[in-house]
């Protein structure tokens, strides 16, 4: 009988071979976007991992107000911890961009080459890889760097600037405008005595504990590193009179102190890819549920057209396990070449590498060598046949369940919804509404096409809104053109500048522990629209973190400052529309008792035009038009992945409605080829049968729209999880209306297209279906 039956499959699928290849089309499509997704994710994970060890990636780093002294040094490295300078000097260069210059590492976040040699000589350079591809930078160019050439002799990557971030408040990489640099020792002193500098030299060391202590032990014996008199003495020569006020003997050398895990430029890659691996998992099995259902919807017509013969092979013996896995072959068969072939194109040279692409046009990783994981090849071939199997199992076991009487008079179970009193409804209106309770199973099958369609679709809308608004708010809330940060402040705010008090505090969010600045400001502060309460526990937070942290005025917001392994909490008292970054505000007097400093004190200015401040006084500036050019990388970015997004969604969405509305007409063939005998002409034949879908697609699309847009309103921040930013995800009302109308386009299309499938039913149908 098995043979009988697989001669069946096989007839089967050439009378139906186009609907089947449809289908098969969109689960290559799916499965192959999937895993490519997923062999990306893997291949960045755990190739980023091995780098980082190889070129002896850091443990974690610290920043010191002025370096270790020898003695210093060696009491760490004794204990078996290794200790490197990684000081550094920032430069602008000729478009105005910044280059991060550093000198050659010997032991720790060592250089990854992928061209050329390491410097060597004093005019020789190394460039970051991200900054040379933006800069159009090639072997053998020059770059002038204060007035000298360097020849550029090697292109790559170090592990501690995996994520180029220039602050590690930051929220967006810009590789066109920041990169890092790397010479030989006597080049890097020169530039130092150069005066050219953007601002005063930055001392921090990269460690790596080779399990000779923790982080927290190292933290300690630093802070016992304390200034001496005479330190303080050299400080004040070297800055021109700086105040005793600012230092005094006992203070604490550490002014940062960040572990690897809690380092944003340090594992970012990896870090982004993580999430995007979990989300292709679930969603390759999402959209193998839709698919295989939508196969069901045909098995299920097929065995309502068979229903006769069934009922013959059950009177002759035949069990109905050996029917169910007669119409489970087809289904399995589909979806496992199907899936078998999405992955062989995953894995060609136009999957993984070209998902991998994305992350190399914005993290500054190495070349990686493409990684095949056996999960992913059990999940990618096993996965679509099995769920193909369960879900076709349960609807064919149940429709395999009727009497051999009923199938063989071909009975047709009628829903009791389907007899709802309808009142004194006109018969048009009357028979469409019957007809769409009658088919309510494809219905059904055609809104949750459209629900995933719809969240497909929201997924790439929610990252362009996002990005966009980070774009405009960013312009809009910056009020000021320059900000200042200090390492050495004068005595005296400089004139046509605004002082401030910033502090660099943490928070954990989503499992990432983010940077957030307290910022004092006077209450008269010309470029902060904020209405500060006196009090060392009164802050108004800004909108991003209200967003971040699910916020607001009233609640408790707990910070930490990692230097001193302290908690500082917060009454919210405003929130207050800012978009440039993580900021708590609080009256600047309030903070300085809190923090213990002076009635004077500042450490950051800002100014509505530049200002003459020697560049060894500071530690960054940050100019406006900085802010507003790297607020829109994130568009630039996210645009090839938001018009894939809209594609596949459009795609599935297309495919779905026309096979669904498709199978109605053929299970509604009798009725329209009896009344083509009673005179109905085509255009009446589509309102009665076709049209009344269309109150069908409206009602799935008043639900489905405002639905899936806060299904993946509420997954979204989990899969921006480790980003410094905001999330501003509101539509404007326009935005919903056209993708409304988007969806009832589509819809009349189909429609269009389905009328030909009604001319070709011929009133010689009713003969076939006679008893």
């Amino acid at each position: 009988m098995q043979k009988v039956l697989r001669k069946r499959v096989l007839r089967d699928l050439k009378e139906n071979f186009l609907r089947y290849l449809a289908l098969g089309l969109l689960i290559v499509l799916g499965m192959y976007v999937v895993v490519s997704l997923i062999g990306a994710a893997d291949t960045i994970i755990i190739g980023t991992q091995r780098s980082s060890e190889q070129h002896m990636c850091e443990d974690g780093e610290f920043g010191v107000f002025v370096p270790l002294t020898n003695q210093e040094k060696e009491t760490i490295t004794k204990q078996g911890v290794i200790l490197e300078e990684m000081f550094y000097l920032d430069f602008s260069v000729e478009d105005k961009s910044t280059l991060r210059v550093y000198r050659n590492r010997q032991e720790i976040n060592l250089i990854a080459l992928e061209e050329g040699k390491l410097a060597e000589k004093e005019d020789e350079i190394v460039l970051e890889k991200r900054y040379a591809k933006e800069h159009s930078y090639a072997l053998g160019d020059s770059i002038s760097i204060a007035d000298k050439e360097y020849q550029i002799v090697g292109i790559g990557t170090t592990p501690d600037y995996e994520a180029p971030y220039k602050e590690f408040s930051d929220s967006a990489i810009d590789s066109s405008q920041f990169g890092t640099a790397f010479l030989t020792e006597d080049a890097y002193e020169a530039l130092k005595t150069s005066g050219k500098s953007n601002q005063t030299e930055s001392y921090y060391y990269a460690y790596r504990l080779n399990d000779a202590m923790t982080d927290e032990e190292l933290k300690e014996q630093i802070k016992e590193f304390v200034f001496s008199a005479e330190e303080i003495n050299e400080l004040e020569e070297q800055t021109d009179e700086l105040m005793d006020k600012y230092f005094e003997i006992g203070l604490s050398n550490l002014t940062m102190f960040l572990k690897v895990e809690d380092n944003p430029r340090v594992g970012a890659a990896g870090d982004d890819q993580v999430i995007n691996k979990m989300g292709g998992l679930i969603a390759g099995v999402i959209v193998m549920i839709l698919f295989t259902y939508v196969i069901s919807v045909f098995v299920i017509h097929g065995i309502e057209k068979e229903s006769s013969v069934i009922g013959a092979l059950y009177a002759l013996g035949v069990k109905r396990k050996d029917l169910i896995w007669h119409y489970l072959q087809l289904p399995v068969i589909v979806t496992a070449l199907a899936g078998l072939i999405g992955t062989g194109i995953a894995f060609t040279s136009i999957g993984i590498p070209v998902q991998m692409q994305d992350c190399y046009n914005y993290f500054s990783i190495p070349d990686l060598s493409i990684i095949y994981q056996g999960y992913l090849l059990v999940y990618s071939i096993i996965m679509p046949p099995v769920v193909a199997l369960i879900v076709n199992y349960f609807v064919i076991r149940k429709s395999l369940s009727k009497t051999v009487l009923s199938l063989l008079r071909e009975e047709k179970k009628e829903s009791n919804i389907s007899n709802i009193n309808l009142g004194k409804m006109g018969f048009i209106r009357r028979f469409q509404l019957r007809q769409m309770l009658r088919e309510l199973r494809t219905g059904f099958t055609v809104v949750f096409g459209m629900f995933i369609s719809l969240l497909i679709l929201m997924l790439g809308l929610d990252c362009y809104v996002m990005c966009n608004h980070i774009k405009s708010e960013t312009k809009t809330d910056t009020k000021y053109e320059y900000m200042y940060t200090y390492k050495y402040p004068e005595e005296n705010v400089i004139e046509g500048g605004e002082e401030a008090f910033a502090k660099t505090l943490k928070k954990e969010a989503y499992g990432y522990n983010l940077e957030v600045t307290l910022l004092g400001v006077k209450e008269d502060n010309p470029y902060f629209d904020v209405t500060i309460e006196k009090g060392e526990n009164k802050a108004v937070i800004s909108s991003v973190v209200a967003q971040k942290y699910k916020l607001s005025v009233g609640d408790d917001i707990v910070l930490k400052d990692e230097e001193e392994g302290r908690n500082y909490a917060f009454i919210i008292t405003d929130v207050v529309q800012y978009s440039t970054g993580f900021f708590i505000f609080m009256d600047i007097d309030s903070m300085r008792d809190l923090f213990g400093e002076t009635d004077d004190y500042y450490n950051v200015v800002f100014s509505d035009k530049e200002l003459d401040i020697p560049a060894g006084r500071l530690y960054s500036t940050t100019s406006k038009e900085e802010m507003i050019h790297s607020s829109g990388v994130f568009i630039d970015l996210m645009m090839p992945m938001v018009i894939m997004m809209s594609s596949v969604a459009v795609l599935i969405f297309f495919v779905v409605m026309y096979l669904m509305l498709k199978v109605m007409v053929d299970r509604s063939a009798f009725g329209i080829s009896l009344v083509k005998i009673f005179g109905y002409r085509t255009g009446e034949i589509r309102k009665l049968y076709l049209n009344g879908n269309f109150y069908t697609i409206v009602l799935g699309a008043a639900i489905s729209i405002p639905l899936s847009k806060k299904v993946m309103d509420l997954m979204y921040p989990y899969l921006v999880s480790n980003v410094a930013c905001g999330m501003n995800l509101k539509f404007d009302w326009q935005l919903y209306a056209l993708i409304f109308v988007a969806v009832i386009a589509i819809y009349l299309i189909i429609n269009q297209v389905l009328v030909y499938r009604i001319k070709k039913i011929v009133p010689a149908e009713v003969l076939k279906n006679r008893e």
